[in-house]
């Protein structure tokens, strides 16, 4: 025989017959998997009454009345999509839903497969809408009314809703399904519930979901003087307090928090007092407050240490949840160092420096915090950069092969010239061709000047570095023409180690230093020096149509970038640059 699940509509059976087949997707669906629902109408009467006449009379009595079998088995072709029992059942509860949404319906409690081996519960309240779409109730066998009773009782009984044990702290109480009431506590921080008589009598949180009824929160207090207020949150680095979150009467708050506000825990022989925080100290200063009032004298306080958590080296990130606490990462990143960073793999980033141990945890309580190692910014945020580009190379978004940015090189120590000084020359420098870059002029500008005991330096050419130079930007093989002051006819072509010639310093107290004065100059092979004003651009003529009507747009690393005006034509050609005999 089988269990079957019998149903019935009062409605035009010819009606429901095509919603089903022709307008339900979910069973039309199932009529691909031969696991379809089906309702007896005027077309399966015709067709009995045409090839099977003797049996019209009980396919009559059927008529408007559907089955359903449960067991026996899933179709071939069901299967072999790769349904199983549970997504089959699933697709036939959502097509009786559509049923009892658009015409009236009832279903036989004598029905076997009403039953928990083949619909759970709540699948069996949604096809009889918590039984009251159950038919039986006033049968003339006595069976019949007694599953119809049961039945009922079953699925007419609302469901317990059961505590979500996500939202459960250190401290609630809980109250489960023997009405016993027991209290969480945290250990080695996860949460176990208190069963037994003795102190080690403790089970995983884990182990209560779905039994939970019930619960009272847990609402710690702290205390000064005779004045007290709930604490919402607090944060603690060690047994410092960085943050306290409090409500409470306004006189109560105002009293308790302008003690921490000063920096002390204890005054006139009172001391502030909690056993949630238990031993706390506080900064001496930097410890800021906000208030808000709520109603009846009730004010929400926020205190807080401004230099670890609102300022601009902020180095504590807080968030009531994670996501929270990775969007104040993302500000963090934002405000604590100047690279660029793929702002959608910002959690992928946070969890590499988790990892890494640069995320320090904090004792928290209904809060989430965590303290930045800021040893991460040091050497110009060296090892941060490197987590982002080992990110970004996960990710595909760069090469392989790419490496971190070399910190920037320190600036050398000079006795004679100011720090400020010594910053404007490698300013200067940071602005110039690099090495190389003019090999091919015969008369090259001069970006820098440096002039001192016996020596001046014309500098062309700033130092363009290496992979393997341990510092950005070291200066230590700039390209210029040597000018001996002694004896001009040592002067010569070379490279220049500025950082080395900054260091030096006479017996006298002289070293060298920067002419500022000197600009837009100019050097040939044999050392001559010339202003500007007294050179002439040799521009060529287009290569393509041969004009002379030439404008140069601008001038990078030995190049003019030109563009010819009669034929549009875009080029770049060598700077040659000849003397103007007039003009000198």
């Amino acid at each position: 025989m089988g269990a079957y699940l019998f149903y019935k509509t009062q409605n035009n059976p010819d009606e429901v017959s095509k919603f089903l087949h022709e307008e339900c997707s979910v069973n039309i669906k199932l009529r691909e998997l031969e696991e379809h629902l089906h309702i007896t109408d005027s077309e399966d009467l015709a067709w009995v009454q045409n090839n099977r006449p003797e049996l019209l009379d009980m396919e009559s009595q059927k008529f408007g009345t559907g089955e359903l079998k449960t067991s026996g088995g899933l179709h071939f072709a069901t299967e072999k999509a790769g349904f199983d029992y549970e997504d089959i059942a699933e697709m036939w509860v959502l097509v009786f839903e559509e049923l009892n949404k658009r015409f009236k319906m009832k279903y036989y409690a004598r029905s076997c497969s009403l039953d928990e081996n083949y619909f759970s519960i709540a699948q069996m309240k949604r096809i009889t809408q918590n039984g009251t779409l159950l038919s039986g109730k006033s049968s003339s066998k006595d069976y019949v009314v007694e599953k119809y009773n049961e039945l009922y009782e079953l699925l007419s009984k609302p469901e317990i809703e059961y505590v979500d044990i996500s939202i459960l702290k250190n401290g609630d109480q809980i109250q489960l399904e023997d009405d016993s009431w027991k209290r969480i506590e945290e250990s080695y921080k996860k949460l176990k519930v208190h069963v037994g008589p003795k102190s080690w009598d403790y089970k995983p949180l884990d182990e209560f979901s779905k039994k939970i009824i019930a619960y009272k929160k847990f609402v710690p207090k702290v205390g000064y003087n005779g004045a007290k207020a709930d604490i919402e949150s607090y944060i603690k680095d060690g047994s410092t307090l960085l943050y306290l979150e409090l409500a409470g009467q306004e006189a109560m708050v105002k009293s308790i928090t302008s003690v921490i506000m000063q920096g002390k825990v204890e005054m006139n022989n009172q001391k502030v007092l909690s056993d949630t925080l238990g031993f706390f100290g506080v900064f001496n200063a930097g410890n800021r407050r906000k208030m808000i009032s709520l109603e009846d004298g009730i004010v929400h306080a926020i205190l807080y240490h401004s230099p670890s958590i609102s300022d601009t080296n902020f180095c504590v990130l807080i968030g009531r949840d994670q996501n929270e606490l990775k969007d104040s990462f993302n500000t963090w990143l934002d405000k604590s160092q100047p690279m660029p960073f793929p702002k959608e793999y910002v959690s992928d980033i946070y969890e590499k420096l988790s990892q890494r141990k640069k995320l320090i945890e904090l004792t928290t309580y209904n809060i989430e915090a965590v303290k930045i190692d800021l040893s991460v910014l040091e050497e110009e945020c060296h090892d941060l950069q490197e987590i982002i580009l080992e990110v970004c190379k996960e990710k595909g978004l760069i090469s392989p092969d790419a490496k971190p940015m070399r910190v920037s090189a320190p600036l050398p120590k000079s006795n004679y010239l100011t720090v400020g000084q010594v910053q404007k020359v490698y300013d200067t420098l940071k602005s110039m061709p690099k090495t190389y870059e003019l090999e091919d002029m015969d008369i090259k500008p001069v970006g820098l000047k440096l002039f001192g005991p016996n020596f001046t330096y014309y500098v062309v050419e700033a130092d363009r570095g290496c992979e393997d130079d341990e510092f950005e930007n070291e200066m230590t093989q700039c390209f210029g023409y040597i000018v001996n002051e002694s004896d001009s006819s040592c002067s010569e072509w070379g490279y220049i180690n500025v950082p080395e010639i900054l260091s030096i310093t006479t017996k006298h107290g002289f070293g060298f230093e920067q002419d500022l004065y000197f600009k837009d100059m100019y050097i040939d092979s044999k050392g001559n020096t010339y202003h500007k004003s007294e050179l002439t651009y040799i521009i060529n003529n287009c290569p393509k149509c041969k004009s002379d009507q030439i404008e140069v747009s601008e001038t990078i690393d030995g190049f003019h970038h030109c563009s010819c005006i009669d034929c549009g034509n875009v080029f770049k050609q060598k700077i040659n640059i000849k003397i103007d005999k007039k003009a000198a």
